[in-house]
């Protein structure tokens, strides 16, 4: 079989032909630079390797490697050979990866050197202290993924992940808009502390990298008196984040710290919260902007104004991306549930027919969230559509709910989710993180006069922090054990 050429490949060569010694990888833990040149040299290896195990287009990798330079020329081996990426994110155990390997065909890892999860078959050593793992049992399955360049596991917050069937073509639109819409130029530092493995990361850095010769300082996760030193010491202007990492440095971090240069501050992941973007602005002077993208359709609208809204939005859509508001019962009367349309949209779901369930239907994706636009043709996001709690048949949606609470004084974070009702089918549950005690009594109070009387909690959990997986997003399995743990014991009568 004869592959056709890699667009990311030829980009590459462009670069490393034209500037070898142009740094593209910054590791401060280790102070050394990857220059173009380096990383050819490494992915050159990597291929040898992958070609001596007999590793081909039919194979589909799984990597878990972390934010590692290693990951980076991975992506240029596997476009040389035309084999298919499914990025896992570290940590991933081995129970989880090798049932991942078992669904999608991945007789292949790359981890880590003396990670647990190379108990999962024969180990061969990989260069910069990787290790190919054959992992035991594992049937390939080319038609679930032989013509991709990439698998981008969803959140998985509720049953099975599913993976994106994406094309090489579709990673690098994806990469252009946002670059475009962000305004991130080839001679930018960014800041690479979310993990590489998540769409996110892969768009916004790992891309880049590779087809605009952008470089990242990288480290292997995000600690806050690095991004001070980081940003002052190599001279960063970007910083992709989650809104955990800003909350967090707003709170702590002297504001006469912050390093001048870094201005460029992106929030994904999970809604960023009013009350997080001020504080922060009021501390370091600096606009954080959010950004809305899903794994399926890559990025999708990108908030580029310099003020602060009082109402959060999520901004325009992104150069090369159609926005439509379809009709969905519980959206805003003038908005609807969010279809996406672009050249960056990913083809289905690895195995699926793409039926109209999927979601990818009339030359896009329909998202399950649901949105208005402002005045402004801005992008308000307003909800979910699969997370209503249905209440005595009544429907309510938990972030209407989190909205108010966010207002109440004490309260410094909440999520809102449903639980069984025997009489009522499900209640209303708030989990609150806050400063002093607040008695359950009040908090339903509080909401009476704000919501109608089916949307006010019936429950009140009061939890010390609200559990978050690596990517930013809430945990909503661990919230969920939470809840049922505490209300097992209280049935709900009070604040624990």
């Amino acid at each position: 079989m004869t592959l056709a050429p890699s667009d990311i490949v030829e980009r590459f060569n462009r670069i490393r032909r034209d500037t070898p010694d142009r740094p593209l990888v910054y590791l401060p833990a280790s102070r050394t630079t990857i220059t173009a040149h380096d990383l050819s040299q490494l992915a050159a290896l990597q291929r040898t390797q992958l070609i001596a195990l007999g590793v081909g287009h039919d194979d589909l990798i799984l990597t878990v490697t972390g934010n590692r330079a290693a990951s980076l020329s991975l992506w240029l081996a596997c476009r040389q050979l035309g084999i298919a990426l499914m990025p896992v994110d570290v940590g991933t155990p081995p129970a989880e990866l090798q049932s991942l390997a078992n669904r999608f065909g991945g007789r292949i890892a790359i981890v880590a050197t003396g990670s647990p999860l190379e108990s999962l078959g024969h180990n061969t050593p990989f260069p910069e202290e990787l290790s190919a793992v054959a992992i035991a049992g594992v049937t390939p399955k080319p038609d679930l993924y032989r013509g991709a360049a990439a698998l981008k596991l969803t959140s998985g917050s509720t049953g099975l992940p599913k993976a994106t069937f994406t094309l090489e073509s579709q990673l690098v639109d994806d990469s252009l808009h946002i670059t475009e819409a962000m305004g991130i130029r080839r001679d930018d530092r960014q800041l690479a502390v979310i993990p590489l493995s998540h769409a996110y990361g892969l768009g916004n850095l790992a891309i880049p990298v590779l087809v605009q010769g952008t470089a990242i300082v990288l480290r292997e996760a995000f600690v806050p008196q690095q991004v001070l030193a980081d940003g002052q010491s190599y001279d960063v202007r970007v910083f992709p984040g989650v809104p955990f990492m800003f909350a967090h440095l707003a709170a702590n971090v002297d504001g006469a710290w912050w390093p001048r240069g870094l201005d460029t501050l992106i929030s994904a992941g999970a809604p960023l919260q009013p009350a997080t973007a001020s504080a922060f602005a009021e501390k370091f002077g600096i606009k954080i902007h959010s950004f809305y993208g899903t794994s399926e359709t890559g990025g999708i609208a990108f908030d580029d104004s310099p003020d602060l809204d009082s109402e959060p939005t999520v901004g325009r859509a992104m150069p090369g991306v159609t926005i439509a508001l379809r009709p969905e019962d519980g959206a805003p009367g003038d908005g609807g549930r969010v279809h996406v349309a672009s050249t960056a949209v990913s083809s289905g779901y690895a195995g699926s027919t793409c039926a109209a369930g999927d979601g990818f239907v009339d030359g896009g994706f329909l998202t399950g969230d649901l949105g208005r636009f402002d005045s402004r043709c801005r992008l308000v996001l307003t909800g979910r559509a699969s997370s209503f709690i249905n209440v005595a048949g009544k429907k309510v949606q938990p972030e209407e709910v989190e909205q108010v609470l966010r207002t109440m004084p004490g309260i410094d974070d909440v999520r809102v989710l449903g639980a069984a009702d025997a009489a009522r089918g499900q209640q209303v549950v708030a989990c609150i993180v806050a400063r002093d005690a607040i008695a359950a009594a009040d908090v339903r109070h509080f909401c009476s006069t704000r919501l109608a009387t089916h949307k006010v909690p019936r429950s009140v959990v009061r939890l010390s922090y609200i559990p978050l997986t690596e990517r930013g997003k809430t945990d909503r399995a661990k919230l969920e054990a939470l809840v049922r743990e505490q209300l097992t014991g209280s049935a709900g009568t009070g604040v624990l």
